[in-house]
């Protein structure tokens, strides 16, 4: 089990990124008008905003989390796979944010930053759909992967990007019955 800081993670992740230019090329390029990217404020981002995305013709800005990792497992292992939480704190029973409906998140970025490959997904689709698979994706993927921040655990299961994209288009395809 590896132990983090949450304050040490949080200054990692503040830093993580060499600037808001380089979110702003890719949400710029991803999403309809988006002209500025902004940080969230600390109450955002326990709501689930790292950044604020705004757009162009007083469209609303879009919230996003950015999840970045400090190591591209396709270029160290061969592995193409995103982190998905399924406890935020053990604990207490506290769903990951993959699973919490009550985050205010639009998207969700994920940032391999030594390659600076990405995947930017709607997180309402992403939480719906977790919901539905987390238990069977940590019997497959797992066991999953559990933090000691110091004062509490979180658990996530690392899931193969292929894998995801799958359920997630079969999960936003159907028939209206």
């Amino acid at each position: 089990m590896t132990v983090y800081k949450f304050q040490d993670q949080l200054r990692w992740s503040e830093g993580v990124v060499a600037s808001e230019d380089e979110l702003l090329r890719i949400l710029r390029s991803r999403i309809p008008g988006c002209t500025e990217v902004e940080r969230a404020a600390l109450s955002d981002d326990r709501q689930g905003t790292d950044y604020w995305a705004h757009r162009t013709h007083g469209l609303r800005s879009l919230s996003i989390d950015l999840k970045a990792r400090s190591e591209d497992p396709m270029e160290t292992r061969g592995l193409d796979d995103v982190a998905l939480e399924t406890w935020s704190v053990i604990e207490h029973r506290k769903p990951g944010w993959t699973r919490d409906e009550t985050k205010q998140t639009d998207y969700i970025l994920w940032l391999w930053q030594p390659t600076k490959r990405f995947l930017l997904v709607p997180f309402p689709a992403l939480c719906k759909c977790f919901q539905h698979y987390w238990r069977t994706w940590c019997n497959e993927y797992g066991p999953p992967y559990t933090q000691d921040s110091g004062g509490w655990h979180s658990e996530c299961v690392f899931v193969p990007r292929s894998v995801l994209l799958e359920k997630l288009t079969d999960w936003m395809n159907g028939t209206a019955a």
